[in-house]
């Protein structure tokens, strides 16, 4: 069984979905609306993900950011300190960049 793919869109829907997920003791991948970047901005996210790690640090799981088609979003997560963004399409300077960064670009998971 893979991990689950739970759309999450604040704090509220992530701070619910890491609670099942430490009752379930399962791994997920947490993944943002499409376009996310662009409508929370870069510093929310980064702030989301920090703050998820922090509380929730015994659940193993992903928080997969969506960027669009907007590399300067990609670039302004990544800078904020986002570890996973997803774009569509890929683009392959911006997976440059986010290795480099210790960070990676996705494709968006279903």
């Amino acid at each position: 069984m893979g991990s689950p793919v739970i759309l999450v869109r604040d704090w509220r829907t992530t701070s619910a979905a890491l609670e099942a997920a430490r009752a379930e003791g399962v791994s997920p991948i947490l993944v943002t609306s499409e376009d996310a970047a662009a409508f929370y901005g870069a510093g929310y996210l980064a702030a989301l993900q920090e703050r998820a790690r922090r509380e929730f640090a015994d659940v193993d799981f992903t928080l997969v950011v969506d960027c669009g088609d907007a590399p300067g979003w990609a670039l302004a997560c990544l800078r904020a300190g986002v570890k996973v963004i997803s774009m569509t399409p890929l683009n392959e300077k911006i997976a440059d960049i986010a290795r480099q960064m210790g960070a990676e670009l996705v494709r968006r998971p279903t």
